[in-house]
C-alpha cells in the first residue's frame, strides 16, 4: 500500500504540488499523465523516497520501495551482468526473476556488453531491470517508456503484468495515451499543482486523448 497525505511542493515562487492526497492498495497499478513540466517526476521523486515535501508524508506496507527515475544510474564501465549483480546485491534482495525479467526486456543477448555500448532504450530497459531486482513490494517509476520502441514498450508491459501478478504494486508516470493501453491500471491526471483520478466514460481512454490535448 502507498498512502501520501497533504503533499505541497514548490520552487521559489511556483508551486508545483499542492495538498495532495493518494492512495494505492498493495497490489495495485497505477499511472499518473500530464504534460511535461506538470510536476509528474517531482511528485514520484517524493513517493519514491528521493525528495522530500515542503509538507506532507508517505507511508508504505509492506515498506520495500524500489525507484526508478528518468536519468539512469548505471555503470557505464561496467556489462549489463555486473550493473544487475551490483545493483541485487546493494538492494539486500532475494530475487530469483532477475535473469527472468532481463531476458524479457531483450537483456539476456546483451549480459557481457558495457553499458556505455548500448543504445538509449536498452539502457533504459537495465534501469528499470536494476530496480526492481531487489524484489520490492512496491515499484516506483519515472517516464519507463521514454526512449523505448515499440517492441520494447510491449515488453515492459510485459513485465508489469508479470510484476502485478506477482502482488507487486506499480506506479508510473507518462505524457503518452499509448502508454497507457495495455495495462489494467488506475489513471490520474496531474494539472495545475492537482492530482485528479480519472474516471472513464463511454468513451474511455478517446476522452482521456482529448482532455490531455486541453490541458
Amino acid at each position: 500500500m502507498i498512502k501520501a497525505k497533504g503533499i505541497c511542493k514548490s520552487y521559489k515562487n511556483k508551486i508545483v504540488l499542492e495538498n495532495i492526497d493518494f492512495e494505492m492498495a498493495a497490489g495495485g497499478a497505477a499511472v499518473i499523465v500530464g504534460r511535461n513540466g506538470s510536476g509528474k517526476s517531482t511528485f514520484l521523486s517524493i513517493l519514491g523516497g528521493f525528495l522530500r515535501p515542503d509538507t506532507g508524508n508517505v507511508e508504505y506496507l509492506p515498506g520495500f520501495v524500489a525507484f526508478c527515475p528518468q536519468e539512469n544510474n548505471l555503470f557505464d564501465e561496467l556489462s549489463v551482468n555486473d550493473n544487475l549483480r551490483f545493483w541485487h546485491a546493494a538492494s539486500d534482495g532475494n530475487n530469483n526473476n532477475v535473469l527472468l525479467l532481463a531476458s524479457m526486456l531483450g537483456l539476456d543477448n546483451h549480459m557481457r556488453k558495457k553499458v556505455k555500448h548500448l543504445s538509449g532504450g536498452m539502457k533504459k530497459s537495465l534501469a528499470i531491470c536494476c530496480a526492481v531486482s531487489g524484489d520490492p513490494y512496491i515499484v516506483i517509476l519515472d517516464e519507463p517508456f521514454a526512449g523505448l520502441d515499440i517492441f520494447h514498450k510491449k515488453a515492459l508491459l510485459d513485465v508489469f503484468r508479470h510484476l502485478q501478478a506477482q502482488g507487486k504494486t506499480i506506479l508510473y508516470s507518462s505524457h503518452s495515451i499509448d502508454e497507457i493501453c495495455g495495462l489494467d491500471a488506475d489513471i490520474y491526471i496531474l494539472v495545475d499543482a492537482q492530482l485528479k483520478r480519472y474516471i472513464p466514460e463511454t468513451k474511455g481512454l478517446d476522452m482521456l486523448d482529448a482532455l490531455l490535448e486541453r490541458l
